[in-house]
């Protein structure tokens, strides 16, 4: 239980970490993108391969989590093009779908949280 409750705070922490640095380039800041774009090698990607997925892919809200992971990466560099072609208001305002997409990743780590410890 230990480990596992271990495993999904980390597992969050990766996840708030990769949104702070998006909003962060969004909101004009100087920030390294690579390679927390890719959704296969940022901190809570590589997480989802090497444990959640083998730990926990038997939970349907795990599979789902792998789908939403991907989507939120492809809406974060949807963010950061319009960043970088000058449409501010545009990407500040799209940070609304990203926390969207955040929250959705939030409580499906609670579905799969909750199921392990049924």
């Amino acid at each position: 239980m230990e480990f596992l409750n271990h495993q999904l705070k980390l597992a969050v922490t990766k996840h708030f970490l990769f949104k702070s640095k998006v909003k962060s380039f969004v909101y004009g800041v100087d920030t390294p993108l690579e390679p927390i774009l890719d959704h296969r090698q940022c901190n809570f990607g590589i997480w989802i391969k090497d444990f959640g997925f083998p730990l926990y892919g038997h939970i349907p809200a795990m599979q789902e989590l792998g789908k939403v992971h991907e989507e939120i990466h492809d809406y974060a560099t949807y963010l950061v093009n319009l960043k970088k072609a000058n449409k501010d208001e545009e990407a500040i305002t799209g940070l609304v779908g990203l926390e969207e997409r955040a929250d959705h990743i939030i409580r499906l780590l609670q579905v799969i949280q909750a199921k392990l410890t049924a």
